[in-house]
Formats: C-alpha cells, structure tokens, sequence
C-alpha cells in the first residue's frame, strides 16, 4: 500500500557486509572432497581398464587430497 515503509532492519546494515571470510570453511571442505571423488574415480577408471583391484583408485585418492590441500592453501591463505 502507498506510505507504507519496509520493515526496519535491527543491525543497521541491510545484510550487505559480510565478514570477509565467510564460507571458508565450506570452500576449503568442498575442495577437498571434490578432489577425492574426481581423482580417485579417476583412478577406479584407470582399475577398470588395467584390470587391478583398486590401486589405482586409492593412489588417485591420495592425489585428490594432496590437490585439494594445494588449491586451500593457495586460494583461501591457510
């Protein structure tokens, strides 16, 4: 309706500041198991044509962590 005024924000803000390291932790935690999943499906592929019982699948998954540690420290500082 005409005149009325929204409703009054308590924090003074309108949610527009952010501290600035919000979701760090879910991006650091995201990387690391993106890293397993892609890596060591990589490796369970490369088990499926070789003909192995998973070697390569736990080597991709080791991989997977080491790259998301990397990609963690380089992009978040930590």
């Amino acid at each position: 309706m005409t005149g009325q005024k929204p409703p009054h924000d308590p924090r003074g803000d309108n949610g527009q500041n952010q501290p600035p390291d919000t979701g760090a932790g879910m991006t650091a935690l995201s990387y690391l198991i993106a890293g397993i999943l892609v890596w060591g499906g990589i490796g369970w592929l490369v088990d499926y044509f070789v003909g192995t019982t998973g070697i390569f699948a736990g080597i991709g998954a080791v991989l997977g962590v080491a790259g998301g540690v990397y990609l963690i420290v380089r992009r978040l500082g930590a």
